[in-house]
């Protein structure tokens, strides 16, 4: 299985011939490979019986290789729904976006995270500030520089500051997001857990006493890769200050301290986002709190149908409550007034005889939509383990979304409900699971509610891996009048949505086992401990070459990381982050020395004649060997064969090369190269670069 053997590729014919073509091999009497023939007949039944069982054997079900996978520790990856931040430009007033609010991208549906409002504000300028001054960048937020700036300079200066200039913050703010896109990363490994301590950074907001200390969330690890910095503030406190010759409300962000490998480089910065979920919810419950009237803002209800429960004593069971109907003086009743805010729900204990505890989520309500109205009933529990339920009409269900309610009977007979989720772990309660790539529900205990109805309470669906829709995507909100929707500027993500996954297959999980299995963990051959320090989390390693100390359990690795100088050293910051990421990984006994790269050059002497008609033949051949020299920024690996044949008749291939009068090649540190004939062998810690290249072009 492991290596995917396929049983079946040999016919029925082939086995049969293959079978006859061996007879000889084991007797010579046996001279009638006719069909007529009582041996061939037998042959035939035996291949025939041997094509079918090569057949099953290789068709293994899906549901046996998944049970293998999963005794090796590998379960299929079930769907989860991508996230996004998704702002809007050119706004002239304010919008606001109920709760579940739905965004399209094309066909993709995207969920607001929360109530939305749309305020006209956003990044006016952007700065840098350094000893030598201060420095307009705004620029950068039209796109006009694709490799960014580096705005606390190169290498990164303590006490640098860059400056995000807000034309406006509206004054209900508690957190402002940034959106923070840099350059330079891409020779950087994806960040661990445990992520290495570049730099330190400040972050302030100018308020009314000056500059204040707002404490970050920082996904950009210093500004280091695209994510967000979420920062908490106290927007009623804003105040506008200068910034150059602007003004506006400010943030600034100071470099404290830094052990930066490459300098954060800037690419744009964007505000006034929010956060949308990649779903598209079907059924919905929401919490209201029990008071005398409350506002209902859920886009599935309000769109469709709604169905109030109230918890009248704290004791967690819910009485259905219908809309007052004008009949009945008495009963459980609710007055509603739909609006363009959402619908008004009034209660009236003293009135109808029946009202909401007052706690925050004494008051539920259940919205769904008007094409799933018909799915809402899943069956009675029958009091069994592993009753299964199916989730009819839906596909791909998120199970963190699942909810359901069980519907019993009091002693007078009342109907009473109860909210209950997935993988509640209550002992002697009902308790199931929810399976999204099969939509059912399977029941690990009924507990005390044998014999209730379930229905669905809340239900989304997600599209997967789908939803991880490139940046620069344009979301349009689903249910804007045409008025409204001519107001709505461009909608779109800065960055790209990420998180979305699809349930594995059995292929996919076994290529997924696979690569799992040769990847090294422990490092036990020269090539792991490359590996592995090639991919140590956060860092940016160029050349790595680890070589065996034998007879003294020591491995020696030579270690080049990229960097900002022309030949970067191996910083005492990677050194401890390298080591630690090793020690987990070594085998026990075995020591560990880095080395940091030794860069030693190669001076090239060599009398040239060229063809006339050749003006920059110089500069042609002078490339070649730089090229062909160079191991910092090149491919030449740690401790190179520098064959001098090879780049002798690479010179005179060259288009504009007649003939080599002479050539020599000599590495200028003895120390860590050596001779060998005509060659020059570098040590194991030992990168070349082009040297003096002494060349008479005749």
């Amino acid at each position: 299985m492991i290596d995917s053997i396929n049983l079946a590729d040999k016919t029925y014919e082939e086995i049969l011939a293959e079978a006859i073509e061996r007879i000889p091999m084991y007797t010579d009497e046996w001279t009638n490979f006719n069909v007529s023939d009582p041996g061939i007949t037998i042959l035939q039944n035996l291949s025939m019986f041997t094509a079918l069982l090569r057949e099953k054997i290789n068709d293994v079900p899906e549901a046996v290789r998944f049970g293998l996978l999963g005794m090796l520790g590998f379960s299929p990856g079930a769907y989860r729904a991508s996230e996004v931040f998704i702002g809007a430009d050119g706004l002239d007033g304010s919008l606001s976006f109920p709760l579940g609010e739905k965004f399209m991208a094309e066909d993709i549906c995207f969920e607001a995270d929360g109530e939305v409002r749309l305020d006209a504000w956003g990044v006016k300028g952007l700065y840098c500030e350094n000893d030598e001054g201060l420095r307009d960048i705004t620029y950068l937020q039209g796109g006009a520089s694709r490799s960014g700036v580096a705005v606390f300079g190169a290498p990164a200066e303590v006490g640098a500051r860059f400056y995000v200039l807000f034309d406006d913050i509206p004054k209900d703010r508690e957190n402002l997001i940034l959106i923070v896109r840099v350059t330079g990363d891409e020779n950087r490994n994806a960040f661990g857990d445990a992520d290495p301590a570049f730099a330190e950074l400040r972050w302030q907001f100018f308020a009314k006493d000056g500059w204040t200390d707002a404490e970050a969330v920082d996904e950009t690890r210093g500004l280091l890769k695209d994510g967000i910095v979420k920062l908490s503030i106290d927007a009623s406190q804003k105040a506008r200050c200068a910034i150059g010759r602007e003004e506006g409300y400010a943030l600034r962000c100071v470099l404290r301290s830094g052990r930066y490998d490459i300098s954060p480089r800037i690419h744009a910065i964007t505000a006034n986002v929010f956060k949308a979920c990649q779903k598209d919810s079907k059924v919905t419950t929401r919490s209201l709190p029990g008071r005398g009237s409350v506002l209902y803002r859920d886009r599935v209800g309000m769109n469709g149908y709604c169905t109030v429960f109230c918890d009248e004593d704290g004791s967690g069971a819910y009485r259905k409550y219908t809309p007052f109907d004008g009949r009945k003086a008495v009963g459980r009743f609710y007055e509603e007034r739909r609006t363009a805010e959402g619908i008004d729900i009034r209660f009236d204990a003293a009135r109808f005889g029946f009202g909401p505890d007052a706690r925050e989520d004494a008051v539920r309500v259940v919205g769904c939509d008007a094409a799933v109205a018909e799915h809402l009933v899943l069956g009675r529990l029958m009091g069994y383990d592993d009753q299964t339920l199916r989730v009819e009409g839906f596909d791909h269900i998120l199970a963190d979304d699942f909810c359901v309610l069980a519907e019993g009977r009091d002693e007078d007979g009342t109907g009473v409900y109860f909210f209950v989720r997935p993988d509640e772990e209550d002992e002697g309660k009902f308790r199931y699971r929810v399976s999204s790539d099969v939509s059912e529900l399977r029941v690990c205990d009924p507990g005390n509610m044998d014999g209730f109805l379930l229905h669905l309470a809340s239900c989304s669906v997600t599209e997967g891996a789908r939803g991880n829709v490139r940046a620069g995507t344009s979301f349009v909100p689903k249910f804007l009048s045409a008025e409204r929707e001519r107001a709505v500027p461009s909608i779109e993500n800065a960055l790209p949505s990420g998180g979305g996954t699809t349930r594995e297959s059995a292929e996919q999980l076994r290529l997924r086992f696979l690569a799992d299995l040769w990847s090294p963990t422990v490092a036990v051959t020269i090539g792991d401990y490359e590996h592995i320090v090639k991919s140590a989390p956060g860092l940016c390693i160029h050349k790595v070459k680890a070589v065996a100390a034998l007879g003294r359990n020591l491995v020696r690795i030579a270690v080049k990381p990229y960097g900002e100088e022309d030949m970067p050293s191996l910083s005492p910051l990677y050194a401890d982050i390298i080591l630690r990421h090793l020690e987990q990984r070594r085998m026990i006994g075995t020591k560990v020395e880095l080395i940091p790269p030794v860069y030693t050059a190669v001076d090239v002497h060599a009398v040239v004649y060229v063809k006339n008609y050749y003006e920059n033949a110089k500069e042609i051949v002078e490339s070649y060997l730089r090229d062909e020299l160079d191991g910092v920024s090149g491919s030449l690996p740690f401790g190179t064969r520098i064959s001098y044949n090879s780049i002798y008749k690479g010179l005179e291939a060259l288009e504009c090369v007649e003939t080599l009068f002479e050539f020599a090649i000599a590495p200028r540190d003895r120390l860590s190269a050596r001779l060998e004939g005509p060659d020059i062998v570098f040590r194991d810690d030992t990168l070349c670069y082009p040297g003096e290249l002494r060349l008479e072009i005749r």
